[in-house]
This record gives structure tokens, C-alpha cells and sequence, in this order.
């Protein structure tokens, strides 16, 4: 009997094994290609964006290097003007030699010499006298000469060899005339030389990476300033000006130009001088933006280089079911890479594939929250940082302004007593001082925006803050848009600080105008409000004062009205806005109790409503009227500012009142004289160098804590001594001060003291 054998399994075909090997070989390959991809689309991206931002940072520089040789000329205009009145061209030229030898030693910027000339350019004087005699500096032959002779103005030269110094150093010359006050016609100039290498811009440019550059060219092309190889190009043609037409078209910020001069290739930034016809460029070399890159470039090719080398090791000893969701995996990494993220792998198992998948998915969704989390930060803390430094540097301005106003409106005060009330000098006195007080204003405008001016709430008419404010908000809202206003007399008062509600109604303008590029209409209305409960969102039943701004502009869309109070939200264009406009008014009201409302719509303008309690007491009174005599006294009062101008006009007003004054030029005067004599007050500025006002004065009142103490200041940025201020523990004078408000609050101080006894 023949046994039956079972047939055997046919073995499975040898191509299907070396398909699927080739299949996992492939896959493996597209896995290295795409780390690889990942490699080169960061090296790009990265080169790219520090390609623009050293752009963007020669731009910046560009900038700042033109608003410093502006700052530097428009000082020098005012030396060379100022020298009109001081030098007398007929005067002996060893005593006018003598008087710019002087000025020169005290004026603190980096002068190189200041001189004299007669109508036909020979030396009348001069700060620094060459060796070989003053023959030697005649400028009969120099070009600015002959160009200010010839316009009869100030004037900018082009940069010159020194005489004087007795080296080869270049100069940038400013050259005046001087008129005779008859005819009005030029008797001598008036000159003034600086260092090219000492000009604050040029060694901005220097601090710049290696091989960066500043060129400062005039309309025709011709090189005024150039840090590298000066002395082969200063005054030389730049080459191929003509042909790039480079006096009319701006340089992008991310555009790298090749140097006709040294072939290297560079990233520029340029700006047009405001004071003279001249463009500055500055250029930083584009290895300086892609070294970071090309490192990056490397280290990521070298590890998409490694991952790819495994990938294709792990291909021979994976499983045919591994083959597929590793293809979607593959797939899906590459679709991301490509800049598709919201691309998710769809695998769903519980193995190991299926956790890889998850992991891969929650890696991408952090990437995604990182990089929108990384740019809102970094969009956020740019805006913070310019607003800050807008507001120190207006805060700055103000500073010295009041101090300049106190001493202008201390010297007319004085003037105007002693002219007859019938003179005609008396009025134009009385102008000046007008004028004085609407300057006052002004700075106190610019302290809002700055956000220094002191807090201190206290009730205020609602109408009268509106038309304090009315003349400013139509420069703000320019010729384009027609102001209105409309206001309720009937109304009582509000307790807000003035000057932060200026700021509100100054927000509420300034977005008005931006709704409005081709003009429109803003009107501000006041009017009385009865809230009922829940009628309003965050507003309590009771009586409100409201404040309606309405515009005729292009209106705000429905999606985005609910966040146009969150900080940082604008819809303007990159630069235009800060988004804190709306915020910062929205905090201001919020702090006063009140509430801010929004209705809007596409075409329609927006209206926005300020709600502010009504309350049915008087408003406070702020000012004295004029015609009441001002107190006297005869205590001994000691005055501290480091601006000796308001210190000795302070004094003299003190003076004429009957107090005995000394005035101390800042805080170690101050303790010196202190330790030698009594003083029932001090009257301290706040902002001092070194020690300040609030320090100075916590040291006095360590040693006499029966001291009276009053701050005057511009603005005061000691947090602790604003508190004080706010809650009316620190008696505080604002710059500038007239005589009757000095006086009356140097009085209110001394006799506080008494009250307490």
C-alpha cells in the first residue's frame, strides 16, 4: 500500500522579500531625506531671518548715526549763532583770540577749535593759533568759506584738512556770518571745526562688526565721510553713482549690495539727513548674518546625516507590518517640514507605532504652541521696549524744559514788578508770561504721554477738562478731521486725576484719526446718565457722567470689537501702532470707577462712551486768583536744585518776600551748608545726579525730623515719593512754578507746621 504525502506549502516568492527589503530601504532613504530637509529648511529659514534683522539692525543704525551728525550740526548752528553776539569782529585779535580760547574750554562737545574770519577769509581769531602763526589758518582759499560768503548763511563744509592742529587730521568746518546790526550785511564769519573721528556717529559706526562700514555722500555722489580707507576717498566721486541713481531710491533692509569700492558684500541702511542735503549709509557684511546659519546648517545635516544612517540599520530588521505606519509617520514629518502643521498623524494602535504616532503628534502641537507663544512674546516685549524708551526720553525732555520755564517765568515776574502798571513794557510782559504758562501745558501734555506726571486724583469740573484739552486734540486730530464739542454745565463733579484723564480723551482722538486717513468728523459730547442694575456690563445703578467720542471713520468688524481693550491688540499696520492706546485708557477709567462702553460697525464709525461717577460736591480749587498778595515770612528757607538758573530765581522770589535763602547747586552743596547753619524748610528739586532729591531730603530729616519739607520737580520718578504725593503726605510743587504758587505754597508748609505744634 503506496503511503499518501501531504503536499507542501509553496514557498513564498523570493521577489516579495527583496520588495519589501527595497520598500524599507526606500522608506528609510525618505526618512533621512526629510531630516535633511528639516536641516536645510532651518539653515534657510535662519539665514533669511538674520539676513533682516542685521538689515534691519544696519537700518536702525543708519538711523541713529543721521540723527546724531543732525543733533551735532544743529548744536554747531547754535554755537556759531551764539558767537554773533558774543565775539566783536573789531576787536583786537589777541582779546578775540582770548574770548573763543575761553569758550572753547567750556563748551563740552569735542570742538576742535572755534575762529574768526574778515570778509576776505583772514584770520581775525581763534581758539588754538597754529605754531607758525595765524597767517597760516587764513581760509580765503576754503571752499565752505567761499560757499557761506557766497549764501550768506550757516553752512555744513565738506570735511577739510586741519591747520591749526598741525597734523593732517580731518575736520568737518561750520561757518556763520556775522551782520553788521545796521545794514544786515556780513562784517566777519564765524567758524567752528570738529573732529570727523570724534563725531559721535562715526564712532557708532566703529563699534560695529568687523568690516562694517558708514558712508555719508552728498546729492552729486561725492564721499564726506567714509570709516574705512578714509583718506583715499574722503572727497572723492563714489564710483558708479550716477548710474545706480542711488539719490532717489531707498536701500531695503534685507538687500545685500556688492561694494564698488572693496567688493565686499554687505547689508545696508540708509537715511537722509534733515539739517543738510547728505545720505548716510551704513553697511555690516553679510558673513557677519550667515556664519550662525552655516554653523547650524552643519550641525543639523550632520545629525539628520546620523538619524538617516539608524533609520537605514533599523530598515532590515523591521516587520512588514511596521512598513505602513512608518510611510505615514514618514509622510507626515515631511508634510510638516514643509510648513503644513496642522498636518497629524492619523494611527490609532496601542503599540509601540501607535505611541511613536501619539508622541510624534504631541511634539507637533508643541512646536506649533512654542513658536506662536515665542513670536506673540517677542512681538510684545519690541512694543514694551519702544514705548519705554519714548516715554524716558519724553520724560527727559519735559525734565529740562520745566527747568528751563521756571527760570523764564521767575526772571519775567520779576521784570514785570518793577514796570509801572501804565507802561507799555507791562503788557508785553504779561504775554511773556502767557506764553510761559501755555509752554507749561505743552510739557505737562508730553508728561501724559510719558506716563511720569505725578498721580493725583481730586474733583474736577468734566467740562473744564475738556476744554482745557480742545485746542490739542484738533493738532492731534490734524486739518483733515472737524473737532466738535458739546458740553452740559449742569453737570457736577468727577474724581479722576486731570492730567491721566487727558490721556484718555488723547487715546480716544488718536484712534479716532487713524479710522479716518481721508478726514472725517469727531465729536465729544458730555451728558448726565442714569444706569439702572444690569443695564450696562461692570456698571453699578447710579448717576454717571458720560463722556461720548464718536467718529465717522471705517468703523470696527464685529470679530474683533470684543478685543480691541486687550494690551498689544491693533489692527493698524507693523509700526503704526502699539496696541496700548484703548488698553491704557481702558485702565485709567477702570482705576477712576468707571466704565468704558464700544459700539461699531464696518462703515458705520464707533462710538465709545466713558462712564465716571457723578458726585454733587464742588470741584477742588486748584490755582490761586493772581490779584491776591502772595504771603510773606521770615523764616530761613534752603533751596536745592542742580540747575543753578531755577535755584537763584527761586531765591530772589523767596527773597522779596522777606525769607532769609540760600540756595545749594545740587545735594553735596546742600549737606554742607546744612551742617553749618539752620533752616526752619528745604525746597528740593527730585531728579539730581548723583544723590536725589528724596534721598537728600530722608538724610536731612534724619538729622532734623522737625525739618518742613518741599519737593518741586518737572517730573518725579521715585516711585515711593509719587505714592506719598497721591496720598497728600509730601507737600509737592510742580515746574514751572510761578512766584504766587511758590509763595503761597512755601506758606501753606510753614504753617502746617505750626497747626501740628
Amino acid at each position: 500500500m503506496a503511503a499518501s504525502v501531504a503536499p507542501s506549502a509553496p514557498a513564498p516568492p523570493a521577489h516579495k522579500t527583496g520588495s519589501l527589503r527595497a520598500r524599507l530601504r526606500l522608506v528609510a532613504i525618505f526618512v533621512a531625506l526629510a531630516f535633511g530637509l528639516l536641516a536645510w529648511l532651518r539653515a534657510r529659514d535662519r539665514q533669511l531671518a538674520e539676513q533682516r534683522l542685521t538689515g534691519e539692525r544696519a537700518s536702525d543704525n543708519a538711523l541713529a548715526v543721521t540723527q546724531s551728525l543732525d543733533g551735532q550740526i544743529a548744536q554747531a548752528q547754535t554755537l556759531l549763532q551764539s558767537l554773533t553776539y558774543v565775539v566783536d569782529p573789531a576787536a583786537p585779535s589777541a582779546e578775540t583770540d582770548s574770548v573763543l580760547r575761553v569758550l572753547h574750554e567750556k563748551i563740552v562737545a569735542p570742538y576742535a577749535n572755534l575762529f574768526m574770519v574778515d570778509t576776505n577769509g583772514t584770520m581775525i581769531g581763534a581758539a588754538r593759533i597754529h605754531p607758525a602763526g595765524r597767517r597760516r589758518m587764513d581760509v580765503g582759499d576754503r571752499p565752505y568759506f567761499l560757499d557761506t560768503k557766497l549764501a550768506q548763511r550757516f553752512t555744513v563744509g565738506d570735511p577739510v584738512r586741519s591747520r591749526a592742529r598741525g597734523d593732517s587730521a580731518w575736520l568737518m568746518p561750520f561757518m556763520a556770518p556775522v551782520p553788521d546790526p545796521r545794514t544786515g550785511r556780513a562784517v566777519a564769519y564765524v567758524g567752528a571745526t570738529i573732529l570727523v573721528d570724534s563725531l559721535e556717529g562715526v564712532q557708532m559706526a566703529r563699534r560695529l562688526p568687523q568690516g562694517s562700514v558708514l558712508t555719508v555722500l552728498n546729492t552729486k555722489g561725492r564721499i564726506i565721510i567714509r570709516t574705512l580707507d578714509t583718506d583715499r576717498w574722503v572727497g572723492r566721486q563714489f564710483p558708479g553713482f550716477s548710474e545706480r541713481g542711488q539719490a532717489e531710491q531707498p536701500v531695503g533692509i534685507d538687500t545685500i549690495v556688492p561694494s564698488d569700492i572693496d567688493r565686499i558684500d554687505r547689508l545696508f541702511g540708509s537715511e537722509f539727513m534733515r539739517n543738510t542735503p547728505w545720505r548716510v549709509y551704513v553697511g555690516i557684511p553679510v558673513n557677519e548674518a550667515f556664519a550662525a546659519a552655516r554653523l547650524q546648517f552643519i550641525y543639523d545635516f550632520l545629525i539628520g546625516l546620523l538619524g538617516g544612517v539608524f533609520v537605514v540599520f533599523i530598515a532590515y530588521w523591521v516587520t512588514g507590518r511596521l512598513l505602513r505606519p512608518i510611510e505615514s509617520l514618514t509622510l507626515d514629518a515631511r508634510a510638516i517640514s514643509e510648513g503644513d502643521m496642522r498636518r497629524r498623524s492619523q494611527i490609532t494602535s496601542d503599540d509601540e507605532v501607535g505611541e511613536l504616532a501619539r508622541t510624534f503628534n504631541a511634539m507637533a502641537d508643541a512646536l506649533v504652541d512654542r513658536e506662536a507663544a515665542l513670536t506673540a512674546s517677542q512681538d510684545r516685549l519690541r512694543e514694551a521696549q519702544k514705548l519705554e524708551a519714548l516715554g524716558s526720553f519724553a520724560g527727559g525732555i519735559a525734565h529740562d524744559f520745566n527747568n528751563y520755564l521756571s527760570s523764564i517765568l521767575g526772571h519775567v515776574e520779576l521784570a514785570r514788578e518793577t514796570v509801572p502798571p501804565q507802561h507799555d513794557a507791562r503788557g508785553e510782559l504779561d504775554h511773556a508770561i502767557d506764553a510761559t504758562r501755555r509752554a507749561a501745558d505743552l510739557t505737562r501734555q508730553i508728561l501724559v504721554f510719558s506716563r511720569q506726571q505725578v498721580v493725583e486724583p481730586r474733583l474736577v469740573n468734566p467740562n473744564e477738562i475738556v476744554r482745557g484739552i480742545e485746542r490739542l486734540l484738533a493738532r492731534v486730530l490734524g486739518e483733515n478731521v472737524a473737532l466738535s464739542c458739546q458740553y452740559d454745565d449742569t453737570l457736577g463733579s468727577i474724581r479722576v486725576d486731570p492730567g491721566r484723564f487727558e490721556q484718555v480723551l488723547m487715546n480716544l482722538a488718536t484712534n479716532a484719526r487713524d479710522a479716518m486717513p481721508q478726514g472725517g468728523q469727531f465729536h465729544i459730547g458730555l451728558s448726565r446718565l442714569h444706569v439702572e442694575a444690569g443695564s450696562i456690563l461692570d456698571a453699578e445703578p447710579g448717576t454717571y457722567v458720560c463722556f461720548t467720542a464718536r467718529d465717522s471713520g471705517e468703523g470696527i468688524p464685529r470679530e474683533v470689537l470684543d478685543r480691541i481693550f486687550e494690551p498689544f491688540f491693533t489692527t493698524k499696520e507693523r509700526g503704526r501702532g502699539t496696541g496700548l492706546g484703548l488698553a491704557i485708557a481702558y485702565g485709567i477709567v477702570k482705576q477712576a470707577g468707571g466704565v468704558m462702553t464700544v459700539d461699531s460697525a464696518t462703515g458705520s464709525g464707533t462710538t465709545l462712551r466713558v462712564l465716571l461717577p457723578e458726585l454733587d460736591r464742588p470741584a477742588d480749587v486748584t490755582t490761586r486768583s493772581d490779584e491776591v498778595p502772595p504771603p510773606v515770612g521770615q523764616e530761613r528757607l534752603l533751596v536745592v536744585d542742580d540747575e543753578p538758573a531755577v535755584a537763584k530765581i527761586a531765591e530772589r522770589l523767596l527773597q522779596q518776600a522777606g525769607y532769609e535763602v540760600e540756595s545749594a547747586i545740587g545735594a553735596r552743596d546742600a549737606l554742607s551748608r546744612f551742617d553749618t547753619q539752620h533752616f526752619d524748610m528745604v525746597i528740593s528739586d527730585v531728579v539730581m545726579p548723583g544723590m536725589s532729591g528724596p534721598e537728600l531730603v530722608r538724610e536731612l530729616t534724619r538729622r532734623r525730623p522737625e525739618l518742613r519739607v518741599l519737593f518741586v520737580s518737572g517730573y518725579a520718578d521715585d516711585d515711593a515719593l509719587v505714592a506719598d504725593i497721591a496720598a497728600r503726605q509730601v507737600a509737592f510743587l510742580p515746574k514751572p512754578f510761578s512766584r504766587a504758587s511758590l509763595l503761597h505754597k512755601v506758606r501753606d508748609v510753614l504753617d502746617a507746621r505750626r497747626a501740628a505744634r
